[in-house]
C-alpha cells in the first residue's frame, strides 16, 4: 500500500470512474485501474463496486475512505509544515450544498472567504439534501450547508429560515397574509425535492397528507408552474426568487422555522480551513439576515391577518 494508492483511490471515489479520476491526475485509465486492484490487493478488500456507468464504495469501503482522507490530510500537513506555509494561506476548501435554498447565502460566503485567503482553492459540489449529507459521511466534502436535521453530525446554525406558500395570482387564498396546510390539502401539490425533507416532516407534525402531483427540482420551474395554475407549492423563504409575478406568497401557519447552516462530519478534529470558513460564515450572516427580511417585505404581500 502506498500513499500513491490512496490518493488515486479517493479521486476515483471523487469522480466516480477510472476513467474520469485519470483524466483529473494525469494517469491512464488502465493505470488507476491498477492503482486501485494493487491497494484492494495489499488490504485483500474490495473497496469499489464496478458498474457500467462508474464506481460505488462497498461498505468497507466507505468506512476505509474516511481513514484514507484523514491520512491524507496529516500528510498535506506534514508537507505544509515542513515548507514553513500557514494551512490557511494554502489549501483546499470543498463545499457541498443544496442550490435553490442556498443561493441568497453561499455566494457570499464564498466570495467574502476567498477575499480574505486567496491561496484557498474552493471546489463546490451541488446535490440534493440526500447526497450532501452522503458527501459528508464518506468525507468528500469539508463541510456542507444544509437544514438541519437529527443525525450522527455536527451542525452550525447560521440563520433561521420561515416557510412560504405560493398560490397562483387568481387562487381564493390570494388576499390571504396566512395560510394553514389545511387550507390547501385537498388542492394539487409541486413538492419541491430539494427540501421534501423537511416539508413531509411539516406535514406529518401537522396531521395533514398533502396531493402531491409533482416533484420538482429547479425552483424556477416550481413557480412558472404555478404561475400557470398547475398547483401550490411551499419554499424556505431563503429560495424566493428576486422577482415574483402571476404569483402569491403568504407566510405559513402555524410558523415552521427551521435552521440553516454548515453541517460536518465532527467539530472537534476540523481542520483550520473549515474553521476559517465557519468563522466566515457566522460573521457574514450577523447582517444578512435584516437585509433579506427587508427584501422579502417588498415580495410577500402584507395582507391583513385573518
Amino acid at each position: 500500500m502506498t500513499l500513491f494508492q490512496l490518493e488515486v483511490f479517493l479521486k476515483v471515489v471523487e469522480a466516480g470512474s477510472f476513467t474520469k479520476a485519470g483524466e483529473q491526475i494525469g494517469l491512464s485509465q488502465s493505470a488507476v485501474s491498477q492503482a486501485i486492484a494493487a491497494l484492494e490487493s495489499s488490504l485483500n478488500v474490495k473497496l469499489l463496486n464496478r458498474h457500467k456507468n462508474g464506481v460505488s464504495l462497498t461498505k468497507i469501503g466507505e468506512r476505509i475512505s474516511i481513514l484514507i482522507r484523514d491520512l491524507i490530510t496529516i500528510k498535506t500537513k506534514i508537507v505544509n509544515e515542513a515548507a514553513g506555509i500557514s494551512e490557511i494561506e494554502l489549501g483546499t476548501l470543498k463545499i457541498g450544498s443544496i442550490s435553490s435554498m442556498t443561493a441568497k447565502l453561499l455566494p457570499g460566503m464564498i466570495s467574502t472567504f476567498q477575499k480574505r485567503f486567496p491561496g484557498v482553492e474552493v471546489i463546490l459540489y451541488e446535490g440534493s439534501y440526500a447526497e450532501v449529507v452522503n458527501w459528508i459521511k464518506i468525507g468528500i466534502i469539508d463541510v456542507g450547508v444544509v437544514t438541519e436535521t437529527k443525525h450522527e453530525f455536527d451542525f452550525i446554525p447560521l440563520l433561521q429560515d420561515k416557510m412560504v406558500v405560493f398560490v397562483p395570482e387568481r387562487h381564493p387564498l390570494n388576499q390571504q397574509s396566512t395560510i394553514r396546510l389545511q387550507d390547501i390539502a385537498n388542492e394539487p401539490f409541486i413538492m419541491p425535492k430539494e427540501c421534501s425533507h423537511l416539508l413531509q416532516n411539516i406535514f406529518k407534525q401537522q396531521g395533514v397528507t398533502p396531493s402531491v402531483q409533482f416533484e420538482v427540482s429547479d425552483v424556477a420551474t416550481i413557480i412558472a408552474m404555478v404561475q400557470e395554475g398547475v398547483g401550490n407549492t411551499i419554499l424556505p423563504e431563503m429560495s424566493i426568487p428576486a422577482t415574483l409575478s402571476k404569483v402569491n406568497a403568504s407566510y405559513l401557519s402555524p410558523q415552521v422555522y427551521h435552521n440553516l447552516g454548515l453541517e460536518l462530519r465532527s467539530s472537534k478534529d476540523i481542520s483550520p480551513v473549515s474553521s476559517a470558513f465557519i468563522a466566515v460564515g457566522q460573521e457574514f450572516t450577523k447582517d444578512l439576515s435584516l437585509k433579506l427580511f427587508n427584501s422579502y417585505q417588498s415580495i410577500i404581500v402584507k395582507k391583513s391577518e385573518r
